[in-house]
């Protein structure tokens, strides 16, 4: 089974309509300056004419929302059966959704997105990197853009090598005994090897944590942010996908090698 596919306009309004019945729950991304914001909102309508697509807009749990305006970009990913789904979409308008109750909300009007990704729910679980496999990376603070910066040793570079990848996040282990002082949430520059020998990908990640390992070790965990607002970023999830499911064929042969002798 592919662990993705592009769908097309057409293929995309039954999932709209099976979105809006059951007011899925959306994860949205959004960037300001060099930081990525990400917010929930529930799917309220779609245009029978597959025009735009409309999406509550108030805080859940007494979170603020970012602002949105007319124009800006914003990624959007959710659920649905078996398979997450993932597009970049364009604001056209802010108002209000009047409910079945009459209770009117605040909502957004989104662009239809010209295409929508389709990535397997495997695709997100995490698999760990083959013992005889060593995949680097590198991570600064600032995220992609300040790279030139960091190169330029303004900006602390920290090096380690992956633990584990799915198409969500990465778990890096430091080469270092400290673990840097980053909040949570900041957004870091990540340069990281996939198993395919192409070039390293970069991409944006909030960072989420260190945790301690065995031997005084340390590692990091990184949540990718912002892959399906450009389509640069939805061919960079494509090769992690190609990636995650060549890192479970990986994994599964050495389940079946049988142990050697000693």
């Amino acid at each position: 089974m592919r662990p993705r596919r592009i769908l097309a306009p057409p293929d995309t309004a039954a999932i709209f309509d099976r979105a809006v019945q059951e007011r899925a729950l959306a994860v949205l991304t959004l960037q300001c300056g060099p930081e990525w914001h990400t917010f929930k909102a529930r799917f309220l309508e779609r245009d029978a004419r597959g025009q735009y697509f409309v999406l509550d807009h108030h805080p859940a749990e007494d979170e603020p929302l970012p602002e949105v305006a007319p124009g800006q970009y914003v990624g959007v990913s959710f659920r649905q059966k078996s398979r997450k789904l993932l597009f970049g979409t364009i604001v056209e308008a802010r108002g209000h959704f009047t409910l079945e109750n009459e209770q009117r909300v605040p909502a957004v009007r989104y662009r239809w997105p010209e295409s929508m990704t389709e990535l397997q729910r495997r695709a997100y679980l995490r698999t760990p990197i083959p013992p005889e496999t060593t995949l680097l990376a590198s991570m600064w603070p600032g995220g992609v853009a300040a790279r030139a910066t960091a190169q330029g040793n303004a900006l602390e570079v920290v090096p380690g090598e992956l633990l584990d990848l799915s198409c969500g996040g990465t778990l890096v282990r430091l080469y270092q005994p400290q673990a840097p002082t980053w909040r949570e949430d900041l957004t870091l520059g990540v340069e990281l090897q996939l198993p395919d020998g192409r070039p390293p990908i970069l991409v944006d990640a909030h960072y989420r944590g260190a945790r301690p390992e065995q031997f005084g070790m340390l590692s990091v965990a990184l949540q990718f942010v912002g892959l399906e607002v450009t389509v640069d970023g939805r061919l960079v999830l494509q090769r992690l996908a190609s990636a995650v499911q060549r890192l479970h064929r990986l994994q599964w042969a050495a389940s079946r090698r049988p142990a050697s002798d000693h």
